[in-house]
């Protein structure tokens, strides 16, 4: 199988790496990107050329780029509960609609650059990388510590992604404090009372 790839030199001058990458089968298209079809097996020593040489590399397709309506995207097909805020759905933390992060669940840097993972997310109906399939509501802190990481983060986006996860969490905290402090306030009353008994 063979995959296409673009190399972005922008940051850099190209003449030190354009022989290199000539020879990776690359070929200059415009400014400074060099774009190709590779197989698997040169695909692993490219990435560890790029990662050496502090190149900016990524897979040709509809995955492998960050649009830039994708929180507009979010926002249209998710709406805010109770029409003002949204949870986190890493963390469950509800975050007004105009604070809150709209996350790549599949990250934009694993994803551009991993054809295994995409082929993962073509079976599972998410053919674009900005599709709402792939996008959640985020807290600030989360986004930042999630970053490019999946595990865990990836588990508990998907089930954090849905607000009722969360309203039936609250509920549960809600109802537990109630029962807490019920109790406690029972035991204060019937404190005084035993008290007031035992004075008599």
């Amino acid at each position: 199988m063979r995959i296409p790839v673009v190399v972005d030199c922008r940051s850099r001058g190209i003449l030190p790496y354009h022989f290199r990458l000539r020879r990776f089968g690359l070929d200059r298209s415009e400014g400074k990107k060099y774009k190709g079809f590779i197989s698997e097996r040169k695909l692993e020593r490219l990435k560890e050329y790029c990662r050496e040489k502090h190149l900016k590399f990524y897979i040709d397709n509809c995955y492998g780029t960050r649009g830039s309506g994708y929180r507009a995207r979010f926002l249209k097909h998710y709406s805010p509960v109770f029409g003002w805020f949204y949870f986190c759905a890493y963390c469950g933390k509800p975050v007004s609609k105009k604070r809150v992060a709209v996350d790549h669940l599949y990250p934009v840097a694993k994803v551009s650059k991993d054809p295994a993972l995409q082929r993962k997310l073509k079976r599972r109906g998410i053919d674009d990388l900005n599709s709402e399939k792939n996008l959640v509501p985020s807290c600030e802190r989360c986004n930042q510590k999630k970053a490019a990481n999946m595990g865990s983060w990836i588990r508990k986006g998907k089930i954090g992604r849905h607000a009722w996860v969360w309203m039936l969490r609250w509920m549960a905290r809600i109802a537990l404090l109630l029962v807490l402090g019920y109790g406690i306030w029972y035991l204060y009353i019937n404190g005084c009372f035993i008290e007031l008994g035992g004075m008599k």
